[in-house]
């Protein structure tokens, strides 16, 4: 509507003008003839300023937005440095609870609802599958995982006890809080099937 108000203006109003000051003293066909011919300029070069004019204002339905911009985590990560667990456990050798060993770095993912844990851990003892999880706070505190254990995929470990796991985790990455990560010897994620925990610690850009 707008578009054709415009139009209008600009062609209606330079016809009127053009007959007031240019064709006095003219018969009536000559007045005719040459104000069909003025108006048809006008109006051939009005519509072309409307059509550059209605298509810069007017928004083609269907097309892409301009995406705003996504803040995400620039740099920051937490980091972790895996020990052993001591447990009063006649199945857990001295050689297990001394020797086990990993690190695990937490940083940010493809998207700010994804982040990505890589971990590293040498195992004593002789299990050949373990388990993990992040979770609240420090070592020894009791509380749950940030995720279901579905989430945190199982560690195989190899010749050398040696195991690791790079995975995406559907969480955001914070910058802030206590958090830890446990190995288990079982998916039950009980106290009692820990056998390595370490505290991480963030650092930023």
């Amino acid at each position: 509507a707008a578009c054709g108000l415009w139009l209008l203006a600009r062609v209606i109003a330079p016809a009127v003008i053009l007959a007031d000051r240019m064709f006095v003293g003219l018969s009536l066909n000559e007045v005719g003839t040459r104000m069909n011919q003025r108006i048809l300029l006008a109006t051939l070069g009005a519509g072309v300023l409307g059509l550059a004019a209605c298509a810069h204002n007017v928004p083609v339905e269907g097309t892409a937005s301009p995406s705003s911009s996504v803040s995400m985590a620039g740099g920051g990560r937490w980091s972790a440095r895996i020990a052993s667990v001591t447990q009063n456990r006649a199945d857990m050798t001295q050689s297990t609870r001394d020797n086990s060993y990993g690190s695990a770095e937490w940083t940010a993912g493809a998207s700010p609802s994804l982040s990505a844990v890589n971990l590293v851990f040498t195992y004593a003892g002789q299990d050949r599958d373990l388990y993990w999880a992040l979770a609240a706070g420090s070592c020894g505190t009791a509380s749950l995982p940030l995720l279901p254990l579905s989430n945190f995929p199982g560690l195989s470990v190899g010749s050398g006890g040696r195991t690791q796991v790079t995975t995406s985790l559907p969480i955001d990455l914070p910058s802030s809080g206590a958090y830890h990560v446990d190995v288990y010897r079982d998916r039950s994620g009980g106290p009692e099937s820990l056998v390595g925990c370490g505290n991480m610690r963030y650092s930023g850009k």
